[in-house]
């Protein structure tokens, strides 16, 4: 059932690539480096290097993945003068660019990648889809060898021993996340997902933050706003539409509400993408 439920949320993420590289290393060293807007995942085609997260340290050998989450302080480094060749890319998965995906899957930090001849074929045809300028199809090629690489990466971790397949993620609070993410239209209150649950509506509201950064409600109201953005952008509806399409009681409400969250009112921010003006 979570993996189920999981799947529906992995429906609606996005993979965002932001920058990517192939880097051939006689020295590194880098110390208490922290991303705070993006994840690292680097693989390691030759020679070799180490990583420190916290008191553990690792060695990563030919065919290791190295997996960085957001604000995970850790340091890699080298400390021969062999050349090492790091294949790298820094990356988001969001649902509605809202709410990171990849905490739920528990990717170990390092892991050993067992198909990395197919990734390592992967990669370079991703580099190479992004070298060919003013050809549409690159376009999806590039989206497609990204998810693909994305996929092989994880394919691997998930199958780490190290890994608890979200034994120790709350299935409950899971079907709140799923039902925020699928029906921004709805009308929820914390009083009500709390008697869904039969527990303290300030429990749920405490411990949904822990697992997913942001209370039910902010979340919700969070991504009411991005679908709203993304169906004024779409300039096929109009504002009462839109309104009335995310479950809002009154057009001044739902106005005040995009205005607090992006600074503008809804008819501005269409007016912004209207072709004809």
């Amino acid at each position: 059932m979570k993996n189920d439920m999981l799947s529906s949320l992995l429906e609606t993420a996005e993979l965002k690539v932001l920058k990517f590289d192939i880097h051939r290393r006689r020295e590194m060293n880098y110390r208490n480096r922290v991303f705070q807007e993006y994840y690292m995942m680097t693989y390691v085609r030759k020679g070799s290097a180490k990583l420190r997260v916290q008191d553990n340290i690792y060695v990563i050998e030919p065919g290791s993945v190295i997996f960085i989450p957001t604000f995970l302080e850790h340091d890699q480094y080298k400390d021969s003068d062999e050349e090492t060749e790091f294949l790298w890319w820094h990356f988001t998965y969001k649902i509605q660019n809202v709410i990171d995906v990849l905490p739920f899957l528990q990717i170990p930090y390092i892991y050993p990648l067992k198909n990395h001849k197919k990734f390592e074929a992967v990669f370079d045809e991703f580099i190479l889809s992004t070298t060919r300028e003013g050809h549409i199809p690159n376009i999806i090629l590039q989206k497609a060898k990204s998810l693909e690489l994305l996929y092989l990466l994880l394919d691997n971790a998930l199958g780490s021993a190290n890994t608890t397949d979200l034994r120790q993620q709350s299935r409950s609070f899971l079907s709140i996340l799923l039902k925020i993410v699928t029906q921004p239209e709805a009308s929820l209150s914390l009083s009500d997902l709390a008697k869904d649950l039969h527990m303290n509506p300030t429990y749920v509201s405490n411990h949904f933050k822990e697992m997913f950064g942001k209370s039910p409600i902010l979340l919700h109201r969070e991504i009411k706003i991005v679908k709203a953005k993304s169906l004024l952008e779409m300039q096929e509806m109009n504002i009462t539409e839109i309104s009335s399409t995310l479950g809002f009681n009154d057009l001044q409400t739902f106005t005040r509400l995009f205005k607090k969250y992006t600074g503008i009112s809804p008819i501005q921010y269409k007016r912004l993408f209207d072709k004809n003006i």
